[in-house]
């Protein structure tokens, strides 16, 4: 196994209560978290990838529909940047995004590519959307992928279903109609990872 971690838009708009795309689950004791697993990786020499989520001041970029008084991850605003807990160091890798997939219309693959990667960890938010688009695209371009379920969080969009319901459901499905898609908390991966 030659694993990258991949760290997903880990970003000040979605810090808890921080704007109106916060994610609910991403509060201290994430954070604290997905800075002992970027430790761990960094201890084993597995390079570290961060994902930005990068939306242009004048929007072009945006999804489409998205709404034109969108206000998360604008370019070189406060919001945007990386949190400053797990801020990347000099050797670590930024890839910009502005869709789920960190894989769409980026150099990721040809990064992964020239390091010799073969297996994708991902940490980060949100679970159910760019981490799970994230995972999806490693899983069609053959990458074995190992999600950390205590490393990640979610937003729930429906009424009446909790964050915590949606991240868990997001990571059997995902885990379950796959066959190199691995789910396990940080714990699990000290394990495998010797």
């Amino acid at each position: 196994m030659k694993p990258a971690l991949l760290v997903i838009d880990m970003q000040n708009d979605f810090r808890k209560g921080k704007s109106e795309y916060s994610c609910e689950m991403l509060g201290k004791k994430l954070i604290k978290k997905v800075k002992n697993l970027i430790e761990f990786c960094r201890s084993k020499k597995i390079p570290i990838i961060y994902t930005q989520h990068t939306i242009k001041p004048d929007k072009s970029n945006a999804e489409i529909g998205e709404p034109e008084n969108v206000r998360a991850c604008i370019e070189g605003t406060k919001g945007w940047e990386i949190i400053e807990e797990i801020k990347p160091k000099d050797k670590d890798i930024i890839i910009r995004k502005d869709r789920f997939d960190a894989f769409f219309k980026t150099n990721l693959e040809e990064i992964l590519k020239g390091l010799n990667i073969n297996t994708v960890i991902l940490c980060g938010v949100l679970t159910n959307n760019c981490v799970r688009a994230t995972a999806e695209g490693a899983y069609q371009r053959n990458y074995k992928v190992i999600i950390i379920s205590d490393c990640c969080g979610a937003t729930s969009y429906v009424k009446g279903i909790s964050h915590k319901k949606v991240h868990d459901f997001t990571l059997k499905d995902l885990e379950g109609r796959t066959y190199e898609i691995k789910v396990t908390s940080f714990k699990g991966l000290t394990g495998l990872i010797k």
